[in-house]
């Protein structure tokens, strides 16, 4: 220290000033370059957590979104009208419904993969494809929308009696045999024992029909109304891959990756960066990967990442229903890191080069200065210390310290007028500072939805202009958010009114398909019957038209008899022959009277009229067989009774020719009723056909009804959002917008 003391002004001031100069650069130049680095380095923290954050957030919702458009879709009626119609149309195929449908939806659909979904009728007019035409557009605009790879309708046995996308799955059983191991099997076994309303899943897992690709299933049952026990089941599948996809969607996969990663440690998703490793392998056991499969949310500045580089990782626990996930972002830490490398080589050359010329700008200075400055030091501190009366010398030197002199009687003057100013500052600082601070807390009460925070306080003339704008736009905006609720309202309004309508006409019309279901069956089973009743008829009118033939040919033999009976006496052997015969007839005549008599009793109330013609022929044909036994007793008797003999068989021709006479009008009779019991079957059959045809377009209105119903649900869903969103701002009186708009309070 007592060197540095001995050394003289020009040598100690030249080398203070270097030394100073040198060590406040580098200082400074240091402290720049840790806050600089600190802030990249966070910021790079920052934005990898936020990225992580967000693509969390896409999976929890795209989850939520898919567990709430299942649990609507089981709770509309077409799930059920859809699997029943489906389920009962696969019953009437003759053929076996996996060879026959898979041939005309797989095997000879012009498209394959995922465009087999355009096919909607293959035109083989077979009543599934029918159904499959009604009900088909709708599904396959619900797996659009719902982004699903596809969806899937079974019935209580495990069969899949329908699926948007045609694979070699179609029309299989999932409660046995190899497709029970499967993802869609377990989810097809646990949805048949879950409650209404529940979903299960099964995770990321590889699925053959999906190909490379593996595949995450959601199910859900379908219930019959009033029934407890499931009737059949909807599920949809997830790709992995489309969920990868959404995952990098606002990643740069040059330097980022991002996965889902199970509890077993094992990836769910394929990676991001192609080629990395596919769903269900194993990732090894790095740190994060570690905290992944333990659900722990952390950051690693610096970890191994999957690509072999080092990186910083994030690492976040997904909350989706069902699944056991954890999100990992890896991102590259050199690329990350290149500005805080780029700033240190920067920063290196800026303070070796200020250093540098600051030491030849000081020593130069220095030298300059170093005479002259103890003369001005005791006016410097007369300055220091508020004195502006004191004179400052070498004022008249014409070198530069004659300036800096000069400057100083300036800088005297000027501090004078400085303090004057500061003054003035001081007091428009303070009237500024207001206006800010009011301006500040309108603005505050603005961004916390106040709309009625105008500024009824006038500022100075320099900010009123500012206040007024501020007040005319509040007012603007409370009017476009008056109009905004009125909106809402209306629109919700609109969309109950319609919802109820839309609820009504499903509801009619869906009891009006039940209706004609039933009576479309009742007409089919009175088809049959009458069909029967019409071949019994022709049958009965058959046996008439003989028993009539029969009969007349009777007559002829009996006319024959009566002209013999001139030469009985010399030809009684063939007059008995011929009583025989007359008894033979007799008795076939009863026969056919009875057979008559029981097919009236099988045509019921139609043939009961002819039931009392049947018994009366039975009872001529007994009382001819009467008459014809006394005939035959009598000539047995006596040839002297052959007169008599002769009227009996007289008597015996006219009661025959009365019964070919009424058998004749039975037989017309029984013609007439069975033309008329085949012109009604033939009626009903075409009643049956038109039955059937209403059933069927009766089936497509009712699912367009109900397709109404779920679009006015949406609609209304959209308008409670909407009115969620304007809840936030508060009008002027100090209420707030209703949370619920008045339209739904009265509902």
């Amino acid at each position: 220290m007592k060197t540095t003391a001995r050394l003289p002004l020009a040598l100690k001031l030249p080398m203070i000033m270097v030394a100073l100069t040198a060590a406040f650069l580098v200082a400074a130049s240091t402290v720049v370059y840790k806050m600089a680095e600190a802030n990249i380095r966070q910021n790079a923290y920052v934005l990898t957590e936020t990225a992580a954050g967000a693509a969390r957030k896409s999976v929890e919702v795209r989850i939520a979104e898919v567990r709430k458009d299942l649990i609507r879709t089981a709770d509309q009626p077409a799930a059920f009208r859809a699997l029943n119609n489906f389920n009962r149309v696969i019953g009437m195929l003759e053929e076996d419904p996996n060879t026959y449908l898979q041939h005309h939806f797989i095997a000879a659909n012009p498209s394959k993969g995922m465009e087999s979904e355009t096919l909607t009728d293959p035109g083989d007019g077979s009543y599934y494809s029918q159904i499959h035409s009604t009900y088909h557009p709708t599904f396959k605009k619900a797996r659009v929308l719902g982004d699903y790879r596809n969806m899937y309708l079974f019935n209580e046995e495990g069969l899949m009696v329908y699926s948007v996308v045609k694979e070699p799955d179609f029309i299989t059983g999932f409660a046995a045999g190899p497709n029970a191991g499967t993802g869609l099997g377990q989810v097809f076994a646990a949805a048949m024992k879950a409650k209404p309303s529940q979903v299960v899943t099964v995770d990321f897992a590889p699925y053959g029909p999906s190909g490379a690709d593996a595949g995450a299933f959601l199910g859900i049952p379908v219930f019959k109304k009033g029934q407890d026990t499931p009737f059949g089941e909807l599920a949809v599948e997830l790709s992995a891959g489309r969920m990868a996809a959404a995952l990098g969607e606002t990643l740069d996969p040059a330097y980022q990756n991002a996965f889902l990663v199970s509890a077993d440690g094992a990836a769910r998703t394929p990676s991001v960066q192609e080629g990395l490793f596919a769903p269900g392998e194993p990732l090894g056991s790095a740190a994060h990967i570690t905290a992944a499969a333990e659900g722990t949310d952390s950051l690693h500045e610096n970890t191994t990442a999957s690509s072999g580089k080092q990186a910083i990782a994030v690492v976040r626990r997904v909350d989706a229903k069902g699944f056991s996930w954890s999100l990992v972002l890896e991102t590259e830490r050199d690329i990350a890191m290149a500005p805080v490398y780029e700033i240190h080589r920067t920063v290196l050359m800026v303070i070796a080069a200020a250093v540098a010329g600051a030491i030849a700008v000081s020593w130069l200075a220095a030298r300059r200065i170093t005479k002259p400055l103890l003369a001005l030091s005791a006016a410097t501190n007369a300055l220091a210390e508020g004195d502006y009366v004191s004179d400052i010398r070498g004022k008249k030197r014409g070198d530069e310290l004659g300036d800096l002199a000069r400057a100083m009687t300036s800088f005297r003057d000027k501090l004078k007028a400085a303090d004057a100013a500061k003054d003035r500052e001081d007091a428009a600082a303070r009237k500024t500072a207001a206006v800010v601070e009011r301006m500040s807390d309108a603005l505050a009460e603005l961004e916390r939805g106040n709309l009625a925070c105008d500024i009824e306080e006038p500022f100075t003339s320099r900010y009123e202009a500012l206040r007024e704008n501020f007040n005319r736009g509040l007012a603007n905006l409370r009017r476009s958010m008056g109009d905004v609720v009125d909106s809402a309202q209306n629109v919700g309004r609109y969309a109950d009114e319609q919802k109820s309508s839309a609820a009504d006409m499903a509801g009619r019309t869906e009891g009006q398909a039940s209706t004609l279901e039933e009576t479309a069956t009742a007409i089919q089973d009175l088809t049959k019957g009458v069909r029967a009743t019409a071949d019994s008829a022709a049958k009965v009118d058959r046996t008439m038209q003989d028993t009539r033939e029969e009969a007349e040919r009777s007559n002829g033999i009996v006319t024959s008899a009566v002209q013999a009976m001139d030469e009985i006496q010399t030809a009684s052997n063939e007059i008995s022959q011929i009583i025989n015969m007359i008894d033979d007839i007799a008795f076939q005549t009863n026969l056919l009277a009875l057979n008559a008599g029981v097919e009236a009793a099988r045509a019921g109330p139609a043939g009961a009229g002819f039931a009392v013609v049947a018994s009366e022929v039975r009872a001529l044909a007994l009382r001819a067989s009467t008459a014809a036994g006394q005939i035959k007793e009598l000539t047995e008797a006596s040839e002297e009774h052959v007169a008599n003999g002769v009227s009996m068989v007289g008597r015996a021709g006219e009661a025959l020719t009365g019964i070919i006479s009424q058998v004749s009008e039975v037989s017309g009779l029984v013609s007439e009723i069975a033309g008329g019991v085949q012109t009604q079957s033939s009626g009903l059959e075409n009643i049956n056909d038109a039955m059937a045809q209403l059933d069927m377009v009766t089936q497509q209105n009712t699912a367009m009804a109900e397709e109404a119903a779920a679009a006015s649900q949406l609609l209304q869903d959209e308008a409670q959002s909407l009115s969620d969103i304007v809840s936030r701002f508060q009008m002027p009186g100090g209420e707030a917008v209703p949370l619920e708009p008045e339209w739904r309070r009265s509902a």
